[in-house]
């Protein structure tokens, strides 16, 4: 009776006191250096969670049919979300927007961490950051403000267009060639004969 009333009353509150602990410090999700979290001291989670998957197809038309359908292969996936920020969560919406617009200039991919596997195989491109809903005190503060955030699947590098044109047109018929300014090795000058000369006078 003594052990059921101490493990009731000291070992199991103490238990679930260490789980709840263990719970509340797990990331709900992390992309890259950021991390969303709820603890004691902060809360710093998302809302509005959309993800969004297309098929790239492109009509083709048919005279005196319906189009026809080309079909190119999937195209790439989309993530969008808002994160509200406030001192009144325990953190600092300013220093928050600073990092996430740092993360979106330096272009790197990572994968999206949700509730500890990585979501869908790919990593995710952050390609835009809107910041509205902003509260700010009379002495320029930022107190609160709402972060909308865009991701792009990133499945390989590309290469730049204007570099791939720029070598199509050089290589290209009809168009300038390196090899046509190059010096030719056995080239000699032309001279007139002693008759070419008299006839010129």
């Amino acid at each position: 009776m003594l052990l059921w009333f101490l493990h009731r009353t000291i070992l199991l509150p103490e238990l679930l006191s260490e789980r709840y602990r263990q719970v509340m410090n797990l990331p709900i999700a992390v992309f890259g250096y950021k991390v969303f979290q709820v603890t004691p001291q902060k809360t710093n989670t998302f809302s509005d969670f959309q993800y969004g998957s297309t098929l790239e197809t492109e009509k083709q038309d048919a005279a005196g049919k319906k189009p026809s359908t080309y079909n190119k292969g999937p195209g790439l996936d989309t993530l969008v979300f808002k994160v509200r920020l406030s001192v009144d969560l325990g953190v600092n919406p300013r220093i928050e927007l600073g990092q996430w617009l740092a993360i979106k200039d330096a272009g790197i991919a990572y994968p999206f961490i949700l509730g500890g596997v990585p979501f869908r195989p790919n990593k995710w491109l952050l390609i835009d950051v809107q910041a509205t809903e902003e509260v700010i005190d009379n002495n320029g503060n930022m107190l609160a403000l709402t972060l909308s955030l865009k991701f792009d699947e990133y499945v390989r590098p590309g290469s730049s267009q204007s570099n791939a044109n720029k070598t199509n047109t050089n290589n290209s018929n009809g168009k300038s060639d390196i090899s046509a300014i190059m010096p030719v090795a056995d080239y000699k000058p032309n001279t007139l004969s002693p008759a070419e000369k008299a006839q010129l006078k």
